[in-house]
C-alpha cells in the first residue's frame, strides 16, 4: 500500500484566505493584559486587495510595527489570521496606486 501525503508551503490558516495590503501609518494603540503579562498593539487601517477594493482591517501585533512598513495581510472568516512585511514592489499594481 502506498500512502501519498500532500505538502503545502503555506500554513493551513493561510489556505483560502483573502490577501489585503496595508501601509503602517501611525503607532499601534497599546493594550496591556496584566493577568496574562502580555502587551499587544492594536491597528485599525484601510487596506486594499489586488483589485483595489477597500476593506478596513482591525488587527493586533505582539510588537509595535515599523512606521511606513507595507504588510500583506491574510483575512479569512472575518478575521486577520496572519500578516507579513513585504516590499512595495510585491504589492499588486491597483493596491499600489491606492497606497501611494
Amino acid at each position: 500500500m502506498l500512502l501519498l501525503v500532500a505538502c503545502s508551503p503555506q500554513p493551513l490558516q493561510m489556505i483560502g484566505a483573502s490577501k489585503y495590503y496595508v501601509e503602517i501609518d501611525g503607532k499601534g494603540e497599546i493594550q496591556v493584559n496584566e493577568k496574562a503579562e502580555d502587551t499587544r498593539y492594536e491597528y485599525d487601517l484601510p487596506s486594499f486587495d489586488k483589485d483595489g477594493e477597500l476593506k478596513e482591517l482591525f488587527f493586533t501585533a505582539g510588537h509595535e510595527l515599523r512606521e511606513g512598513a507595507f504588510l500583506e495581510i491574510y483575512f479569512k472568516k472575518g478575521n486577520v489570521v496572519t500578516y507579513e512585511e513585504v516590499d512595495f514592489s510585491e504589492i499588486p499594481k491597483k493596491a499600489q496606486e491606492l497606497l501611494n
